[in-house]
């Protein structure tokens, strides 16, 4: 299969399609809309070409196609752009605090730190207040020998306090966890 005779015609008007849909855009003749719309233009020309009369000069034909197309190109640029900026609108309408993102948990991961503090509350309630206090103390990260100092006893005492209060922990949370073979 041959080129079609006015292949190098074509190839020649290059720079002239580049230029012109440079100008209708307002843009560089190397930027990126005005590469996409020079080959639109020889797309649309070379596709079309059966509807060119074959007396009609072909530098005018291209360019009518290339301005054609840089005015579509401009358009919708303008349609996006006044789209982006009524959607700035609105969000700029809605007060700030409902434009911050919400990282907090959801609702029911909220709800299931819910039942679980209740069943750690009931599980505690269960314990004995000295080994009560000796895990609230250990968990604040106080070493074995403070908590010691602070609840005035031996560190032996508070070493049995915290294993007691964990086991109790440990079985009240199992016995108050639902059953599913229920």
């Amino acid at each position: 299969m041959s080129e079609p005779p006015h292949h190098d015609a074509l190839a020649a008007l290059e720079p002239a399609v580049r230029h012109l849909v440079a100008y209708v855009l307002g843009a560089r003749p190397h930027e990126v809309d005005v590469e996409d719309c020079t080959s639109e233009v020889f797309r649309r020309a070379l596709e079309s070409e059966e509807k060119r009369q074959p007396d009609a000069p072909l530098r005018p034909w291209v360019l009518g196609i290339a301005r054609n197309v840089a005015l579509d190109a401009r358009r919708t640029r303008a349609r996006t752009l006044r789209r982006s900026e009524l959607r700035a609108a609105d969000d700029e309408a809605q007060p700030a605090l409902e434009r911050v993102p919400d990282t907090g948990p959801a609702p029911d991961d909220q709800a299931a730190l819910a039942q679980r503090r209740v069943r750690l509350q009931g599980a505690l309630a269960t314990l004995p207040d000295e080994q009560r206090r000796a895990l609230f103390f250990h968990a604040e990260g106080l070493g074995y020998c403070e908590i010691a100092e602070r609840m005035a006893v031996p560190m032996g005492t508070v070493c049995t306090w915290i294993s007691r209060g964990r086991k109790g922990l440990a079985s009240a949370l199992t016995d108050l966890s639902p059953r599913e073979d229920r």
